[in-house]
């Protein structure tokens, strides 16, 4: 079974209380917590009674946390050149979360830097390496977020970088929307980065690179092939968790629009039951 999940960007103006209870009454199964200076999980403050009240939330409402987000804080390439311990510790904490929320995967924007993609990718490099190690001694993964406008964007970008690292523990979270909006075939770039795949994105999408417009998934207007993208799913027998990724700004009711269009195309596929 493909599950549900939801980041929690989308409704980050409303409390975290607010968040779970809503998807746990549309039926949702995971949660992807966005955690950082300011976001659900407030990283700048004392974490445990925040983990705590957390826990309790997920256990009443029937939830699974299905990824750890950084929200709010420097893409890694940009944080690793400000500030290389700073980097390190801010991804080590995100793990130190992601152990006691039980989930196996945390999620990183590979960024940019003004000096060019050479140094970027270096900056991330050398960052990666002791984070994956750590990583790969606490049964997690680091996924990569590919994303337009950064230095991993496309599948073989994600593979190069793993290829570079060199970790078991560096895998790839298919923003399959990122990947469709540069040009991508849908199907094609979920086989190309499948053995890697351990978390999936997906947004609403109006147009292609550089004149898109997100929208609610499976909102009128979505033209992500959304059947290709689940069935090359189903083909790999991907068992993790697809997230509806969006925005605060986006319509109220745009979890309730989400949820019904992925359940309803994952069950025709014989997806989901």
């Amino acid at each position: 079974m493909i599950g549900i999940s939801l980041h929690t960007g989308a409704f980050v103006d409303k409390p975290l209380p607010w968040v779970l209870k809503h998807l746990g009454d549309l039926g949702y199964d995971g949660v992807e917590i966005v955690c950082g200076p300011e976001a659900h999980i407030r990283t700048g403050e004392p974490l445990e009674p925040q983990l705590e009240e957390t826990k309790r939330l997920l256990a009443e409402n029937n939830l699974k946390v299905a990824a750890i987000n950084p929200y709010t804080h420097p893409a890694l390439a940009q944080s690793a050149k400000e500030d290389r311990e700073e980097a390190i510790a801010f991804w080590s904490l995100l793990m130190d979360i992601a152990v006691e929320l039980d989930a196996k995967n945390v999620n990183f924007l590979p960024g940019w830097l003004s000096d060019g993609d050479r140094e970027a990718w270096e900056a991330i490099i050398d960052v990666l390496k002791p984070l994956t190690r750590r990583a790969d001694s606490m049964g997690l993964n680091l996924a990569i977020h590919n994303h337009e406008g950064q230095i991993v964007d496309s599948p073989d970008k994600c593979l190069l970088l793993i290829e570079q690292v060199g970790s078991p523990a560096l895998k790839v979270l298919c923003d399959i929307t990122n990947f469709w909006i540069l040009g991508g075939d849908v199907a094609q770039a979920v086989e190309r980065v499948g053995p890697y795949i351990v978390h999936c994105h997906e947004k609403g999408v109006k147009g292609k690179y550089p004149f898109n417009e997100f929208i609610v998934v499976g909102d009128e207007g979505d033209e992500l092939p959304i059947d290709d993208f689940y069935a090359a799913l189903g083909k790999l027998g991907y068992d993790g968790y697809v997230s509806m990724e969006g925005f605060s700004w986006m319509r109220e009711d745009k979890a309730v629009i989400a949820y019904n269009a992925m359940s309803t195309r994952l069950r025709a596929l014989g997806l989901r039951p």
